[in-house]
């Protein structure tokens, strides 16, 4: 910019009366230059206080004096035919330096955005990912087997009793003896199977060993 208002304003001076061009650089435009001087220390000031101003507010001030540094600007390049060369750069080299006081500030003072590794795209997949895999299908629950007494004969529901059978020439295939506490059990001869069930402290006669089950 500050190139091309310099090469606007040296063709307009080129093109100009020497005497012309002399006195308009005796008499500069006195009401721009009093614009421009105030804005300037109006921007200076603000740029002055930036470190006492508190961290919720200190955004939206240096936007503020951003826009005032770009109005400034602004001026300077509607003022560019009527200013004289000297004037000219001294004001471009003006905003120049109020730009860079307020870029220097604004790394020093504004929060610094909290850095992370993470990779957002994985995250994002790994989300997804998982939102459609298909749930594993519940196993059944098992139930605990069932105990089932055969209907045969033999002693039950005995308590402190002495208990006897003979099996010889009875024939007898199955016997049971279930929910006995504390009797003594007398089996005589041989069956094909004996089905022993909530025995407690009871004998088998016969080797005078508990017989539990």
């Amino acid at each position: 910019m500050i190139d091309r208002l310099s090469n606007r304003n040296q063709s307009r001076t080129a093109t100009a009366d020497d005497s012309t061009r002399s006195a308009d650089d005796d008499n500069p435009d006195s009401a721009v230059a009093s614009k421009f001087s105030e804005s300037k220390c109006s921007i200076d000031s603000l740029l002055d206080k930036s470190s006492s101003v508190d961290s919720s507010a200190i955004r939206s001030h240096f936007d503020g004096i951003s826009s005032s540094i770009a109005a400034l600007e602004q001026l300077v390049v509607e003022s560019s035919y009527s200013l004289p060369s000297y004037e000219l750069r001294s004001a471009l080299k003006s905003v120049a330096e109020l730009k860079q006081r307020l870029e220097n500030q604004s790394a020093e003072l504004l929060p610094k955005k909290k850095f992370s590794f993470r990779n957002k795209s994985a995250t994002a997949a790994a989300k997804s990912s998982a939102a459609v895999r298909p749930k594993d299908p519940e196993l059944p629950k098992l139930q605990p087997p069932v105990l089932v007494i055969r209907e045969s004969p033999g002693f039950h529901n005995a308590k402190d009793a002495t208990l006897t059978k003979n099996f010889r020439g009875l024939g007898i295939g199955e016997f049971t003896a279930s929910d006995l506490d504390s009797c003594e059990v007398r089996l005589i001869g041989c069956i094909n199977a004996l089905f022993i069930n909530r025995l407690r402290n009871c004998r088998d006669d016969r080797k005078g060993k508990k017989v539990r089950g």
